[in-house]
């Protein structure tokens, strides 16, 4: 009898008594146990121990069949497949979907190794038999992850789709003011709507690969400002970014101060004022997009807008034809063609700003006390007037100028 009769036969003997149902059953124990043992997160749920059993019994037997044929034709069972969907639907990395198969690996060639020593206890066994099994469980362990990883993979972007679906969808509601159910949309989003909530939106006015990217790592940086703020972010287009932190107080002015010196190359930020609850959320929301707004339209606009600054100005650009005509009136004579005159205009901007603090203006400018009274004073001869006559008017026309440039006749 030839060597290959001799394999053939000993493997027909081999898949005959591996199939017995004790012979399974100690094999799943085995493989199981190793996988197991290395992974205490799949050990610790119940359901996915159930998968593991099952993926284990069903891809042996595939296995233990494909055997007994002499040409190599895999087969992923379908419990195999329930498995790699079952820890993608749980949001783990592939990285644990490879650990079961590297922990099945060791399992399964423990076993066989075994199986084989008392199998040919008493035969005087061809090397080609040993070769044959390990070459053929290597090639299906191999093509089996290979199959899998594609179905954990297809699984994990269908769940992300549809996870980032229904959380765009929650945030709709929110921004629309319908009712929903707070802690459930707080499971839902991660986000903990009960708390005071900040929003954003940061945009760049480029496109490309990295900009997704460069968005998130912008409101993670923004978000650290705020002292364990919880951070939730959403892409609303191919070029800006929702953003929300959740805090358990208002932030103090010290914060936003702070955040109003961050500065991200190509990208710009908004930010309304912190509001409570789910109305909080959906106010700052809107805040933001008018201080957004304002910015994309404007001239010039500073990198970072504080609705809290423009709050005038945005519901004041309502009315454009009125608006202009109050800012030739308030601020004309200190805007014409004269290039000098821009520090004077910056100078008054800031002072009002600050609460006619010429301290403060200084400071914020970088300039002298003394340099601010000087553009102060300009100002007021220039004017006509004092400016503590008419500050808000005065602060409302600068604005405008210094978003758009002054208004044409």
């Amino acid at each position: 009898m030839g060597d290959s009769t001799v394999v053939g036969d000993w493997l027909g003997h081999f898949v005959q008594s591996s199939m017995r149902e004790e012979a399974v059953e100690r094999f799943v124990a085995v493989v199981d146990a190793a996988i197991l043992a290395a992974l205490p997160a799949v050990a610790a749920d119940a359901v996915l121990v159930e998968d593991l059993h099952r993926s284990t019994r069903h891809q042996w037997l595939a296995f233990l069949s494909s055997l007994g044929r002499a040409d190599h034709n895999l087969f992923v069972p379908a419990q195999a497949s329930d498995l790699a969907r079952s820890l993608a639907r749980r949001g783990m990395e592939v990285r644990v979907l490879l650990r079961v198969y590297l922990s099945a690996h060791h399992g399964v060639f423990a076993y066989l190794s075994e199986a084989i020593d008392r199998l040919s206890a008493e035969d005087n066994l061809p090397e080609e038999v040993l070769r044959t099994v390990w070459r053929r469980a290597d090639r299906w362990m191999d093509e089996s992850v290979e199959a899998l990883i594609e179905t954990f993979y297809v699984e994990r972007e269908r769940e992300l789709a549809g996870s980032a679906a229904r959380r765009a969808e929650l945030v709709d509601e929110i921004l629309a003011a319908k009712p929903i159910d707070l802690a459930h949309a707080s499971t839902t989003l991660g986000h903990p709507l009960h708390l005071h909530q900040t929003a954003f939106l940061v945009w760049s006015g480029e496109v490309d690969e990295r900009t997704a990217s460069m968005l998130q790592s912008a409101a993670e940086e923004l978000a650290r400002t705020f002292d364990g703020g919880t951070l939730l972010t959403q892409l609303s287009g191919s070029r800006d970014l929702r953003c929300w932190v959740a805090t358990v107080s208002p932030p103090p002015p010290a914060t936003m101060a702070a955040l109003a010196e961050k500065r991200f190359e190509t990208v710009a930020v908004a930010v309304g004022r912190p509001g409570p609850g789910a109305d909080g959320f959906r106010v700052s929301h809107l805040e933001a997009r008018s201080a957004q707004r304002l910015a994309m339209d404007a001239t010039s606009a500073p990198p970072f807008v504080d609705y809290r600054d423009v709050e005038l100005l945005c519901m004041a650009m309502a009315d454009l034809p009125a608006l202009k005509r109050m800012v030739r009136r308030e601020v004309g004579p200190i805007c014409v063609a004269d290039k000098n005159l821009a520090p004077v205009r910056e100078t008054v901007l800031t002072y009002l700003a600050n609460r006619m603090n010429v301290e403060a203006t200084a400071e914020r400018l970088y300039v002298h006390g003394n340099t601010v009274r000087y553009r102060l004073a300009k100002a007021e001869e220039l004017l006509g007037c004092q400016l503590a006559d008419r500050p808000r008017h005065l602060e409302l026309a600068l604005q405008y100028v210094a978003y758009f440039g002054p208004p044409a006749d």
